[in-house]
């Protein structure tokens, strides 16, 4: 190669001279200013691959050999800081790739260390820029397999990342206390989503991330933001209010005493009483659910109608009920709920003996979730009723045993309830801790020992809230109470004792001057000493209890919020005869009652009111007989129903209890001009 640049040069260089001897030959000297000497130059030609011995650059003035080194060193360390200025958009593109990231970030690391090196050669540079882009390489190829072999677990992971930047919104939202199970649970599922998240799709180190791991927590996290408004909504009425759970007879398991899961008596009404349920003392009846039924006709009870589409029944007027006994081993009574309150909520029900003789044997226990079973405790009863006369009101309760619903989480202490008896309804409390966020079940049964019966115990309430106390007794009761102080019994609803199967409710139609919408529902055969007749059609007929006249009562209860005179109102049918109800609330020390006397313009057609406050409705009174109203305690009052002188006693509904302001002193006595109504005869 340098032989020929040699030959090549001579040639020029004999050309050259050739030309300007002809040039000389052919023009007369004018002495110009002579040029200088071009400088003349090879054709271009490529730089050898090296120099030494293996050639040189051959541009005249180029330094030599040397020379043409740097350049080389220079253009290549150019192209490794061309390389290395891509780092960051490189790297960045992998931060879901945590040993990809790694692994490229060491490459560029150890490439710039090269680069720093101002002692490194030239192969050692071109070296580090093959080495960096092999890495470059490798990393988007391994990100493209990986991506093409896990769509899914790419696609739940994404999810995961999208949500957490809404974890601090949704989390500052649940800081008001009756929220603090809902963000606990939140920020629990955030959590996990973090810790996948932070491993990134391919971490550094550890195992890989499992796609149904991901896709669980995934599926968890979505379901709970998803969820949250309605979640939201159960936990403020847990908070301000309380979760109803009926009894449900397909929950009660009868265990190995076959004798007690007989169907109910078919000719009861009302299904609770306030004597002996059986005629032995010691015997507990033959049926262990029980539930109140509407009547039609004075002899036979509503027909269980269906839907529109006759695919299932409609709901029943009332659902008050009961479970008579947990009798038998393996007997117990369960149910499952949801819940997303704090962890500690709040469990009320209404109890009671099925007979006198069990004062001294009843027992009963719960069992939430996995946990031990737990005693439900029973203290000896005050000779004044702890329900009928309560020595606190439920507000007062919550805020002197309760701590508050932000700090429920704490340990909760036990309080123990009265000791149920036959003639009277009591409300149980159970404090339930460690509740789970979502579903729980609960299970009671009796304790084992010889002879020990659980008491009848009727539907479940759920709170968060121990203040919302007086709100559960409205509902057991079918108290609604009005801002000005009045309190309406609804008799339908209501938990209500009776002394007599004979007593029932009744649905009544097309009744004349009712100023009520369609139809009502009254209580008969109260008083007297009649019999209550049955359709033939009725099977498993009890006729027991059987109490009658003064005895024969109705007991409801009325839910005060303030204590004071009340006038009492209501509807009625009867005769055109005057029959007449004494109302009397006993707080076992002191009584004091009421007596209405009304008469019928027709018989049993026309729907007619009384009220105590009005000149037009007959009323005496006890002790003082000197004025209208009924003296009732703040909280729950027993109200005992009955007739008078052994009478019998119109039916009655629609029982309101007003606050009277202007208490009257003198008694005023005068004839109800209300009418009556339909063919119930008692």
């Amino acid at each position: 190669m340098k032989r020929k640049n040699i030959l090549k040069f001579v040639s020029l260089l004999g050309i050259g001279s050739f030309v300007m001897l002809a040039a000389a030959s052919c023009t007369t000297s004018v002495n110009p200013t002579p040029n200088p000497t071009p400088e003349l130059k090879p054709d271009p030609m490529p730089n050898p691959p090296s120099g030494g011995m293996n050639g040189g650059d051959t541009n005249p003035g180029n330094g030599g050999g040397m020379d043409n080194s740097a350049q080389q060193l220079a253009a290549a360390r150019t192209a490794l800081t061309s390389l290395l200025a891509s780092k960051n958009a490189n790297v960045e593109m992998y931060s879901d790739y945590a040993k990809i990231k790694n692994d490229l970030t060491a490459a560029y690391t150890t490439a710039k260390s090269t680069s720093d090196n101002t002692s490194a050669t030239l192969e050692q540079v071109k070296s580090a820029t093959s080495t960096l882009q092999t890495a470059i390489d490798a990393a988007a190829s391994e990100k493209k397999t990986f991506d093409a072999s896990n769509p899914e677990l790419i696609k739940f992971y994404n999810n995961l990342k999208t949500e957490l930047q809404s974890k601090t919104t949704n989390l500052e939202s649940l800081n008001d206390p009756q929220y603090s199970g809902i963000k606990d649970n939140l920020n629990s599922l955030y959590n996990s989503a973090s810790e996948i998240v932070n491993k990134t799709l391919i971490p550094a180190t550890g195992n890989d991330l499992m796609r149904t791991d991901v896709e669980k927590v995934n599926t968890e996290l979505m379901g709970a933001v998803s969820s949250l408004a309605a979640r939201k909504t159960s936990a403020e009425n847990l908070f301000s209010a309380f979760d109803k759970n009926v009894l449900v007879k397909t929950n009660l398991t009868a265990g190995n005493d076959s004798q007690v899961a007989n169907d109910q008596p078919g000719n009861y009404s009302f299904v609770a009483f306030s004597v002996n349920a059986v005629t032995a003392s010691d015997n507990l009846p033959n049926w262990n659910f029980a539930q109140r039924r509407v009547w039609d006709s004075a002899t036979a009870p509503l027909a269980t109608t269906t839907t529109e589409n006759g695919a299932q029944p409609e709901p029943a007027l009332t659902d008050v009920s009961w479970i008579y006994n947990l009798t038998g081993t393996g007997a117990k009574y369960s149910f499952t709920f949801n819940y997303f309150g704090p962890r500690t909520g709040y469990l009320y029900f209404p109890y009671k003996l099925v007979n006198s003789s069990q004062s001294d044997k009843v027992g009963l226990q719960y069992k939430l979730n996995e946990g031990s079973v737990q005693a439900i405790t029973f203290a000896p009863t005050t000779p004044a009723s702890a329900v009928s006369e309560p020595t606190h009101t439920p507000t007062e309760m919550a805020s002197s045993n309760e701590m508050s619903v932000a700090n429920n989480d704490m340990a909760v202490v036990k309080e123990a309830n009265p000791t149920p008896t036959v003639n009277d309804i009591k409300v149980a409390k159970v404090s339930l801790s460690n509740l789970n966020f979502g579903e729980n079940t609960i299970e009671f049964s009796v304790p084992s020992g010889d002879g020990i019966v659980a008491p009848m115990i009727g539907n479940m309430y759920l709170t968060s809230n121990p203040a919302n106390t007086d709100k559960i007794y409205n509902s057991i009761f079918g108290n609604s109470i009005a801002d000005n102080n009045t309190i309406t019994v609804d008799l339908l609803k209501g938990y209500s004792l009776s002394t007599s199967y004979s007593i029932y409710i009744r649905r009544f139609t097309g009744l004349q001057e009712a100023h009520t919408t369609d139809p009502v529902y009254l209580v008969g055969w109260i008083g007297g000493n009649g019999a209550r007749k049955n359709d033939p059609s009725i099977q498993n007929v009890n006729s027991f209890p059987v109490v009658n006249n003064q005895d024969r009562v109705f007991t409801i209860y009325v839910n005060a919020p303030t204590a004071g005179e009340y006038n009492i109102s209501g509807s009625y049918i009867s005769t055109t005869s005057a029959r007449s109800l004494n109302f009397l609330r006993s707080n076992g020390t002191s009584n004091n009652s009421v007596t209405i006397s009304v008469t019928a313009k027709t018989d049993w057609t026309t729907l007619g009111t009384f009220d105590t406050a009005s000149n037009t409705t007959t009323t005496t009174s006890r002790p003082t007989n000197s004025k209208k109203t009924l003296n009732l305690q703040k909280g729950l009052n027993k109200i005992v129903i009955s007739g008078v002188a052994n009478g019998n006693t119109p039916y009655i509904g629609n029982l309101t209890f007003t606050l009277n302001t202007t208490t009257q002193e003198n008694a005023e006595h005068s004839t109800s001009e209300a009418p009556a109504s339909s063919q119930p005869k008692q």
